[in-house]
């Protein structure tokens, strides 16, 4: 039987607890789902790796695990980026460190993230039970802040608010990344046409690390909080990543079905 292993593959995230609610309730259900597979984690922030390391806890490189992996024999090999979409880390980072040694084992797959569409309808996995839109209040719209790309514009994120839209969904998305759009000027220029007053304010995002607990819900002037609080909206917040919700994690689990089986 030839050895096999899943890399998950992640940014990081600088909080152990936080980590512990997101990737490894993640990884716990990657290794119940493929039990014949060896499941390892690696993470391409190098300020996070060292970070942590200073703490005590040690995350290698995708370079570092595979090179680990292929001196230990295995032989098939699925890398699954937690990324939620083919942005930067995914398109420079994971996809050339997995290039580096697609010669050093029998079969090396790399799995797209779970955000990769070319267009609105390639969304219609997601319920709105997956997003958690059942939580919302009779009066409420969710306010979800994603990522965004800083070396060029990811789509991914414009396409969720017209598949959103699509669907009748109270859900208007944005993206922390200054260059990147739509951004809070867009959130609350749809706030404001729709009318809406209440909001609940989320993490688009696997890990509710730094930009959740600061970017989002902190309390300085610039945070989403507070912008939205000064534009006179009452806002209900949650600084839980995605990874925290059993529903968002089999959309992993299911991604990784579809290539393996």
């Amino acid at each position: 039987m030839t050895k096999g292993a899943i890399v998950a593959v992640s940014f990081g995230v600088g909080n152990i607890h936080v980590k512990e609610r997101c990737l490894d309730a993640l990884l716990a259900d990657v290794r119940e789902a493929f039990r014949d597979f060896e499941v390892r984690e690696a993470w391409t922030s190098s300020f996070l790796r060292k970070k942590m390391a200073r703490e005590g806890y040690v995350y290698p490189s995708l370079e570092e695990l595979l090179g680990e992996l292929s001196g230990a024999g295995y032989e098939d090999v699925v890398v699954m980026p937690t990324h939620l979409t083919p942005g930067e880390e995914f398109q420079k980072k994971i996809v050339p460190g997995a290039e580096v040694f697609a010669d050093r084992f029998a079969s090396l797959q790399v799995m797209e993230p779970v955000f990769t569409v070319n267009e609105a309808e390639d969304f219609a996995f997601l319920t709105d039970d997956v997003l958690g839109l059942s939580g919302l209040a009779e009066d409420e719209d969710m306010v979800f802040m994603g990522h965004g790309s800083p070396h060029q514009h990811n789509p991914a994120y414009e396409l969720l608010q017209q598949y959103a839209d699509s669907r009748g969904w109270r859900m208007h998305i944005g993206v922390v990344e200054p260059d990147d759009y739509p951004n809070k000027a867009d959130v609350l220029k749809r706030l404001a046409e729709c009318g809406s007053r209440k909001v609940y304010l989320r993490p688009l995002l696997l890990a509710g690390g730094n930009h959740a607990l600061h970017d989002l819900a902190g309390d300085s002037p610039e945070s989403w909080k507070s912008v939205l609080q000064g534009a006179g909206f009452a806002v209900r917040c949650s600084t839980k990543g995605l990874g925290e919700y059993a529903a968002f994690r089999r959309l992993y689990v299911q991604k990784l079905k579809k290539l393996l089986i």
